[in-house]
């Protein structure tokens, strides 16, 4: 059994390194049936999303102001050589472009629940934001609207939103 690979988000940030790209590469580096442990001191909660939906059963423990994150792979999770299941809609269909880049939190949040408000049922939302916008994330979880993060080299974040519903 694999040693499970250990995170701490602080020493992360400390070095400097995209949070979001170094959480992605991580888990893509997860050898079949390793687990993941996550130390922050946030709620990872766009990362608890992808982690679920890649087959890990995930755990949480409040240890004083830190937050323990435990990702552990089920059976049925995806190994190097299988696809994960899609079960989510592609995010695909005519797309509306919002750049919020510049602007101050919670703006960029503001600005892009609102337009996803207004756009008609089955378009894409592509947002442009200084950084992935974490907790805009957690909203779309939230709401289950299906959306692609793509974290670019400058640590801006390209989101696709699909306007499901």
């Amino acid at each position: 059994m694999e040693e499970p690979v250990v995170v701490e988000v602080k020493s992360v940030i400390k070095q400097g390194l995209s949070l979001f790209t170094h959480m992605m590469d991580t888990v893509n580096q997860l050898k079949p049936g390793q687990s993941l442990i996550v130390k922050s001191t946030f709620n990872p909660r766009p990362l608890i999303s992808q982690m679920r939906r890649r087959g890990y059963q995930v755990t949480q423990e409040k240890m004083g102001k830190v937050t323990v994150t435990t990702f552990v792979p089920t059976r049925d999770a995806p190994t190097p050589d299988t696809k994960a299941p899609t079960t989510e809609a592609p995010i695909e269909g005519p797309e509306v472009f919002l750049d919020n880049r510049g602007l101050v939190p919670p703006e960029p949040m503001q600005r892009t629940l609102a337009k996803l408000e207004e756009v008609p049922v089955g378009t894409v939302l592509v947002i442009h934001n200084d950084r992935v916008p974490v907790f805009l994330l957690g909203q779309l979880d939230d709401d289950e609207y299906p959306y692609e993060t793509q974290a670019q080299p400058d640590d801006s974040a390209i989101v696709r939103i699909l306007k499901n519903h």
